[in-house]
């Protein structure tokens, strides 16, 4: 398997769009591709800090089979139409507010949309932190989308962004959108 590094970009196993390894928290990567040498194996264990953590949303569709906690149950399954899944109402700017219940510098957050249908709902999306619930200043990043039913979306924040609170927003300002996500990981790099 030959992998090489390609600045902003994260797939989990390999992606030959984005010559990027992933196994079990581990990336392997190359040089920036200047470097004609021989392959260099590097690794970085991530860990997912938002697993069974507290979840709010903007709204909830048809509680309790969308509750804002499947986001982070740590399960990917599909269980008939969108059930089992977190599901805003549709609205103006709807958005997922994760309490990591301490600090952390985060380098990657993972969305794993809706596995049923309607996946391109999933676009215009910011993810930003903060140390407070109600002010999010530290940018991780943005998809621009629109995402396709079961993508898998992983934004990589251009710095480690540090924040106890992680906020998901669909950025509308003149349509109703809702937010649908089957799995939301926060990941942070282990010393």
């Amino acid at each position: 398997m030959v992998c090489v590094r390609k600045t902003g970009c994260v797939a989990f196993f390999f992606s030959l769009l984005d010559f990027l390894c992933q196994v079990e928290g581990r990336i392997l990567l190359s040089f920036d591709g200047s470097d004609p040498g021989p392959w260099t194996y590097y690794e970085m264990r991530m860990k997912n800090v938002a697993t069974l953590k507290a979840v709010t949303m903007s709204s909830e569709h048809n509680p309790p089979n969308h509750s804002p906690r499947y986001s982070v149950d740590g399960k990917v399954a599909k269980i008939g139409q969108a059930v089992e899944c977190s599901h805003t109402l549709g609205q103006l700017g709807p958005w997922m507010l994760i309490d990591l219940m301490n600090v952390f510098d985060v380098s990657y957050v993972t969305l794993v949309n809706r596995l049923d249908e309607h996946g391109e709902r999933l676009q215009d999306v910011s993810i930003n932190l903060g140390e407070t619930a109600v002010s999010f200043p530290e940018v991780c990043g943005k998809f621009t989308g629109p995402a396709e039913t079961a993508e898998v979306v992983h934004v990589t924040c251009e710095r480690p962004a540090r924040g106890r609170y992680v906020r998901i927003l669909i950025n509308n300002s003149l349509v109703d959108s809702s937010l649908t996500l089957r799995e939301i990981k926060v990941l942070v790099i282990e010393d």
